[in-house]
């Protein structure tokens, strides 16, 4: 989902109308296999056993838009400084990297005083 976020960014920012035509992107070099400085990351190679397939699983990731609760998910671990994951996870982070991660606030947020 996080990915996904990011690959389409400048979809949503209106910059460009698909992902690999962001000059920036790694879009072009996973979805499409060209030729960059990129080294693949474990989990893209994971996607499978040779670089036609994990190309098109890579492609498929992106064959449907982020929904508006996807990205308020995104949005708010980014503001509150939390991974997104369930507690499990969340612990799993914290006890690797020695840091104690935020309480994630519950229930709605509240009403600023002026209304």
């Amino acid at each position: 989902m996080c990915l996904r976020y990011i690959e389409l960014n400048p979809v949503a920012a209106n910059m460009v109308n698909k992902p690999e035509q962001y000059k920036w992107s790694s879009y072009l070099n996973n979805a499409w296999g060209r030729e960059g400085i990129l080294v693949p990351h474990e989990e893209y190679l994971r996607l499978g056993s040779n670089s036609g397939d994990r190309q098109y699983a890579y492609r498929e990731l992106f064959r449907y838009l982020l929904t508006t609760t996807d990205i308020h998910t995104i949005e708010d671990a980014a503001r509150c400084n939390r991974p997104i994951g369930d507690s499990r996870f969340c612990d799993q982070i914290a006890r690797r990297y020695g840091i104690v991660l935020p309480q994630k606030g519950r229930g709605r947020p509240r009403k600023s005083e002026g209304g």
